[in-house]
């Protein structure tokens, strides 16, 4: 058996507004200008992108003798807590989203970097398994001060139908 996946700075994302095929996006369409590095702006402890579970289909014949079910519609999650910069041209999430409804993708890569090299220092390339997620901001919610901490703002975005989460990177422009 091999080596387990660490979680420390395994973690790549970014933000665009639109991708010609979330099941393949290219990897200059989530390095180009526009695309929104979010790996270094977010809180590692409230991250949470993925799926939640599945709805359960009970509709059982009138001749069952039970209630088994199926697994229905997947529910998923795009929570997280950004740090606030001090300078406007630092502060990118703040700048980015302003309010409910900025349409996106946010495009995620755990591990696949270069022995040695952390996460976000290595660009998204073709071949890269990523999980991709269609969503939907909702309001900019400022947090709370807390004892000797950093200025965060919480953002809950609505996940919407088109979500790939092994699509692979595709190469070209």
């Amino acid at each position: 058996m091999g080596q387990k996946m660490l979680t420390d700075a395994n973690r790549h994302a970014v933000f665009v507004t639109d991708l010609a095929d979330y099941r393949a996006p290219k990897a200059s369409e989530l390095t180009g200008v526009g695309a929104v590095v979010l790996s270094c702006n977010v809180t590692a402890a409230n991250f949470v992108l993925g799926a939640t579970g599945d709805d359960a289909i009970s509709d059982p014949a009138l001749c069952a003798s039970s209630n088994s079910s199926t697994p229905g519609r997947t529910n998923y999650e795009a929570v997280m807590d950004f740090f606030r910069w001090k300078d406007a041209i630092d502060d990118i999430p703040w700048e980015t989203f302003t309010s409910k409804g900025i349409h996106g993708y946010i495009v995620s890569r755990i591990g696949q970097q270069p022995e040695g090299t952390k996460a976000h220092e290595h660009p998204f390339t073709a071949a890269d398994e990523v999980q991709v997620y269609e969503v939907l901001t909702n309001t900019p919610q400022i947090l709370s001060p807390a004892d000797a901490g950093y200025e965060k703002f919480k953002m809950n975005f609505s996940v919407q139908d088109n979500v790939d989460e092994r699509a692979i990177v595709a190469a070209g422009v």
